[in-house]
């Protein structure tokens, strides 16, 4: 039996079997089956547009199961389910004007895309529902068949998904099923998965690359999480600057993929900003109230996990603010800590080089910003960065310097749009797992000349 575990006081509120292997290979067998009738289904975009009037018309009750199991604010849980609908109103147009294949009439040249076949899809638990939904709908309208797993930890989100797949009509061809790592193993592992698309840590990506191995046939999708930098140059509007870099670290008890993970600040400036950070860092505190700023983490093991890779970091590191131990009130919370790195102590520095998914912000002083620089070309974890400078120019250099999957000028790594491409750069992944780029994932271009 599965249990999923209410973040805010500790107590369960969904239980459920996770889906067996036999359950997984019959669920990706029946995708393969229905693929060709969802692919000329004509009314592939009245049911999908159907999905978004089931989720508007159960917004409560997404509301109330993204606190609950998710530990998200009813602030942060609102906007994630207002998000749903927003993210068909972008995707179906992209998936369904270059499908469903070749133009029926004319010489012109044409590039149609073809849903390349059944596709996998697995969530994260920290958006556990949007980032589902974000590749559930693009493979949905570009005519591919799916075969969804959610978060073991929002089991109870799973199962409202399933029912609001079904009162849209789509349940046929959206199967889903809950569990965990095993689950997921089993449905990569079957033969007729044709797009395995994936939301997740750095982890997670390369043990389903292990599995990938050597079936160059199915395409892999990765978004994965990133150690998100923020450059504040001496130039630069500090006080904007750091209370973007406040609310990107600790908002949403710090798990969001790009979330600002490491601040380089002008040594002269130092002073001033930690005094800054410290008074920003009380509007992050977790609350047990609903309302409040920020919550809990979104379960006891996600807290254990991240506290358990701060308990020994190496010499030179200052926790300035925070404990570095659990919270008794609300459950899973935990406070927002935050470090200072001290001149020499960044060369493979833990809080550097790997992510860690809580609500942990790294600044380090620098007195050249050509290596800070440096440092932001050579991260393999480029998934968003930001830059905070009043030289427009300046940043535009920089922009044609720095891979990451988002740049930001004068913005937090928060930034989003749902309209556009989400994946990282490096190590974190490749595959854009948002925005009517989401799209390509599932489909294959055709030239018809």
């Amino acid at each position: 039996m599965l249990t999923s575990i209410s973040p805010w006081d500790g107590t369960p509120v969904w239980r459920a079997a996770a889906a067996t292997t036999a359950e997984a290979a019959s669920a990706v067998a029946a995708a393969a089956a229905d693929l060709p009738t969802w692919a000329l289904d004509v009314d592939r975009a009245g049911k999908i547009r159907r999905f978004a009037e089931a989720v508007l018309h159960h917004r409560k009750a997404v509301v109330t199961l993204l606190v609950r199991e998710a530990g998200k604010t009813v602030g942060d849980a609102e906007a994630e389910a207002d998000q749903l609908g927003t993210v068909i109103d972008t995707t179906l147009g992209a998936g369904l004007g270059r499908t469903p294949g070749v133009p029926a009439f004319g010489h012109a040249l044409a590039l149609p895309w073809r849903p390349r076949g059944p596709a996998v899809v697995i969530a994260p638990g920290n958006q556990p529902l949007l980032a589902l939904h974000q590749l559930v709908v693009p493979a949905l309208a570009v005519g591919c068949t799916v075969v969804a797993k959610p978060s073991p930890e929002a089991l109870g989100l799973g199962e409202l998904y399933r029912a609001l797949l079904k009162e849209a009509g789509l349940d046929g061809v959206c199967t889903v099923l809950l569990g965990g790592c095993e689950v997921a193993e089993a449905l990569v592992d079957q033969p007729g998965v044709a797009t395995v698309a994936a939301t997740g840590s750095r982890a997670m990506g390369a043990a389903l690359a292990r599995r990938l191995a050597g079936r160059s046939e199915v395409v892999f999708a990765a978004s994965l999480g990133g150690v998100n930098p923020v450059l504040v140059l001496p130039d630069g509007d500090l006080p904007a600057a750091l209370t973007a870099v406040a609310e990107g670290a600790w908002r949403l008890a710090g798990q969001h993929g790009t979330a600002s993970r490491v601040a380089f600040v002008p040594r002269a400036q130092m002073d001033t900003a930690l005094e800054q950070l410290t008074h920003e860092r009380q509007r992050w505190l977790p609350t047990p109230a609903l309302d409040g700023a920020v919550g809990p983490m979104r379960s006891l093991a996600a807290r254990t996990a991240f506290l358990a890779g701060l308990a020994d970091l190496p010499g030179g590191t200052d926790l300035v603010a925070g404990k570095r131990e659990p919270l008794e009130k609300p459950s899973a919370g935990t406070d927002p800590l935050l470090i200072v790195l001290r001149q020499g102590a960044t060369a493979g520095h833990p809080l550097l080089t790997r992510e860690h998914a809580g609500p942990v912000l790294a600044v380090v002083p620098y007195d050249d910003a050509a290596q800070a620089v440096a440092w932001l070309e050579t991260n393999p974890h480029r998934l968003a960065a930001a830059v905070w400078t009043t030289d427009r120019d300046r940043f535009l250099d920089l922009a044609r310097r720095l891979r990451y999957g988002r740049l930001f000028h004068n913005r937090s790594t928060l930034s989003a749009r749902l309209d556009l491409p989400a994946a990282g750069c490096g190590l974190s992944g490749t595959g854009q797992a948002a925005g009517v780029a989401a799209c390509q994932i599932f489909a294959d271009e055709t030239v018809v000349w």
